[in-house]
């Protein structure tokens, strides 16, 4: 297997030296021509306005080569593509191009592309739009929803800076986000793969033989997903309120309670009860709490008594604000934003440097390692600071400080278009961190507009790779911080059409199901990751309830129990030596089983029976080395 491996390393090395990554042609899945202009030419492109583009070799983000836009008279004019034969009616489609401007100071720079339909005005979408500083590389990049009749002219361009001020441009791309018609049915394949699981469940009787005709039943009681919601304690002590959060949400976040203002107003007179009555109704009830936040960057949200602060006396308000919350929570919060909003405020950094920020990361790790470390901001996935926000992440994580999270807000005003939230997502999900959307709300008058838009926000969240919760900011039209048009609740405790469409989304997304043991003693089905209660009822005997948790992972889950309601030791079909995981370690077991020099027995003996025929052999042999290769994607092998 090794030697497999680094033969395939090798042969790929050799490759890329032999095959250029790019030359006329895009990269795949990259529509434009010569993107990032390694033809050593600008073949494909053409100035946009009375401008001189030429492609160098002083200057690339990668490969050999970029483009030089100079001799400006307009800050529209730059490097332009045509699009009108490369982009499809009813898609949407990320862009991004590199820039650098050459020489100093900040510059606004833009990605717009222009439209043309027959007997009309010219329409100019901004698809990113950024402010950035001389001589360093920047990517722009943002969502395009192509729509239109009678298109007679499309171009793409890079704008901006200020007229006579010369800039680089490389690496542009141009890809496939999805398509309006299709994008419900292709976010549901997603999710059918990346948050459902095969479990089986076993019974056997007290000689681990298997018992057929056991009637099992199946709910899911909790989601691995965090599905959740903004609380608060003006809600809090009315049973309809707690009723409503109870039967809907396994996550909350508190919305004011556990901030610094509220928890600290006069200097060192510190009070949690507010917070601590809340996180205790949510532990008696088995909610999961994040914590928000440690402090929160724009100066309008501090306390009173800080804005007067600097130097050391601002530093030990600080450190006393540290020491004091965090331990307080510590084991009891899951998560904490560390310090909210920082593209949007600089209350802390401009007094104290930008080695702040950083500072609050690794102190907060230090005082509660167990607590998911945060970053949380707004106009990520609502507007075009997606760009901004991932530079900022950058620079926190070289800087010292431990990201586990990345929050975006979601507070939307107008139509949530699923596939420009994609768009957004994904782009997000190149620095390799889960996110979660952490303050999604929707206002509108129009209640159905207001479900469409929960449901196209909750179904492309949740049907994302890298997102592992989304958390409403708030429920009720009485307490909801934006009023009834973004309530899903109304003021008389009516679940309105909102709320029924969430409802019916938890519904789609949590699995009950019943069946019998066939004659190898399964119940196989196919369930949302989560944690679930499987009562068995073997004729004869009284029905017993056993817990299981199904999480993310390869090939089906096995729980076996016996018929008096004992675990009988739990199968991973390929782990041979029970270890944990499948790997060329079990494969060797299994060859020395069949040549008779290695025993096997119970547990083991059974995950080595791939094909679930009562037997180990040559069949199995082949599966176990097919799997590996990932040429097959899961155990057992079905039958």
């Amino acid at each position: 297997m090794k030697k497999t491996a680094s033969f395939i390393l090798v042969l790929s090395l050799l490759l890329a030296f032999i095959i250029p990554a790019e030359g006329g042609l895009a990269a795949e899945g990259n529509l434009l021509f010569n993107p990032g202009f390694e033809l050593g030419s600008t073949e494909g492109w053409y100035p946009y306005g009375e401008c001189t583009i030429e492609a160098v070799g002083t200057e690339a983000h990668s490969g050999n080569y970029s483009v030089f836009v100079t001799d400006r008279t307009q800050d529209w004019n730059g490097v332009a593509q045509d699009m009108l034969d490369k982009l499809t009616v009813g898609m949407t489609y990320q862009v991004s191009a590199w820039v650098k401007v050459a020489g100093t100071g900040s510059h606004q720079v833009k990605i717009p592309m222009k439209k043309v339909e027959t007997g009309k005005e010219p329409v100019y979408d901004n698809i990113p739009s950024i402010t950035v500083e001389g001589s360093e590389w920047y990517r722009l990049s943002g969502p395009y929803s192509y729509t239109g009749t009678n298109v007679t002219n499309l171009e793409l361009y890079i704008e901006g800076p200020q007229p006579g001020v010369s800039y680089y441009v490389d690496d542009v791309t141009v890809t496939e986000v999805g398509s309006a018609a299709t994008w419900k049915e292709e976010a549901n394949a997603r999710i059918e793969q990346i948050r459902k699981r095969d479990p089986k469940i076993r019974i056997v009787d007290s000689n681990n033989k298997p018992v057929s005709g056991v009637s099992i039943d199946v709910r899911q009681v909790k989601h691995e997903f965090g599905f959740g919601s903004a609380i608060t304690m003006n809600g809090i002590h009315d049973p309809r309120y707690t009723e409503f959060f109870k039967n809907n949400y396994e996550w909350a976040v508190f919305e004011n309670e556990a901030k610094w203002y509220s928890n600290e107003s006069s200097q060192g007179n510190v009070s949690y009860a507010n917070a601590d009555y809340l996180y205790n109704w949510c532990a008696e009830n088995g909610i999961k709490v994040r914590g928000h936040c440690i402090f929160w960057e724009p100066e309008e949200w501090q306390p009173s008594w800080l804005k007067g602060l600097t130097g050391d006396a601002l530093m030990k308000a600080i450190d006393a604000r540290l020491e004091s919350v965090v331990p307080h929570f510590r084991g009891k919060f899951l998560h904490w934003d560390v310090n909210n909003e920082m593209l949007h405020g600089d209350f802390f950094k401009s007094r104290l440097g930008e080695s702040i920020w950083p500072y609050m990361f690794k102190r907060a790790r230090e005082l509660d390692p167990d607590a998911k470390l945060f970053v949380n901001d707004y106009n990520i996935i609502t507007y075009v600071e997606g760009d901004a926000y991932i530079r900022q992440i950058e620079w926190l994580l070289q800087n010292g400080a431990e990201i586990d999270g990345i929050g975006v807000q979601g507070h939307f005003d107008e139509d949530v278009e699923p596939l420009v939230v994609k768009a957004r997502l994904d782009n997000l999900a190149t620095l390799g961190i889960p996110i979660w959307v952490t303050e999604y709300d929707s206002k509108t008058p129009d209640v159905n507009k207001r479900a469409e838009n929960l449901e196209n926000l909750y179904r492309i969240a949740f049907s994302h790779p890298a997102v592992e919760g989304i958390i409403m900011w708030g429920f009720w039209a009485g307490n909801h911080w934006r009023g009834q048009d973004a309530a899903i609740v109304d003021h008389d405790w009516t679940v309105n059409e909102a709320g029924k469409r969430y409802q019916a989304l938890l519904k789609e997304w949590t699995t009950i199901t019943s069946g019998t043991t066939d004659s190898t003693g399964a119940f196989d089905f196919r369930g949302f990751h989560g944690t679930y209660e499987i009562t068995v009822s073997v004729p004869g005997k009284e029905p017993f309830v056993k817990t299981i948790e199904l999480t993310k992972g390869n090939g089906t889950a096995v729980y076996t129990f016996t018929v008096d309601g004992t675990d009988a030791g739990n199968v991973l079909y390929g782990d041979l030596n029970q270890d944990g995981q499948v790997s060329s370690t079990d494969l060797v077991a299994m060859k020395r089983y069949l040549l008779k020099n290695f025993e096997l027995s119970g547990v083991g003996l059974e995950a080595a029976d791939l094909n679930s025929d009562g037997k180990v052999n040559s069949t199995d042999l082949v599966a176990l080395k097919r799997f590996l290769l990932k040429e097959i994607d899961e155990l057992p092998l079905k039958r």
